[in-house]
């Protein structure tokens, strides 16, 4: 999956790239890119809360909030990029959702600091 977002990063570079040197039709580097770390987010916020035992079910849901919402910002940003419709929508609900999570991200270690005896993720048992 990190090799897949790599990829999708580097194309977005090069892209980029094309752009500030003034080469046209750089359209579909733009949307592959996008759509590529589109699909690692989605995936990883679906993937991410059944592989990491995570003690609160809230939590899962915030995980799997974020990567949907990153998922729907890069979308946005892309659909922005192209003058496509929707994409602010998109990028007002993606961009809205991860504000949400980083703040209750924030707010919860904040707490957990204080209070050591709330987990996070939960401790695997060693027999």
């Amino acid at each position: 999956m990190l090799k897949v977002a790599i990829m999708g990063a580097f194309l977005l570079l090069v892209a980029f790239i094309l752009w500030v040197a003034g080469v046209h039709y750089n359209e579909a580097l733009l949307t592959v890119g996008f759509g590529t770390l589109a699909i690692v987010a989605f995936f990883l916020g679906w993937m991410f809360p059944g592989t990491h035992r995570i003690g609160a079910p809230i939590w899962k849901f915030a995980m799997t909030l974020t990567g949907y919402s990153l998922a729907a910002a890069l979308i946005g940003a892309l659909f922005i990029i192209m003058h496509w419709p929707g994409g602010d929508k998109m990028m007002i609900i993606g961009a809205g959702c991860l504000a949400v999570c980083a703040i209750a991200w924030i707010v919860y270690l904040l707490y957990y600091k204080k209070n050591k005896d709330i987990q996070i993720f939960e401790e695997e048992e060693n027999n």
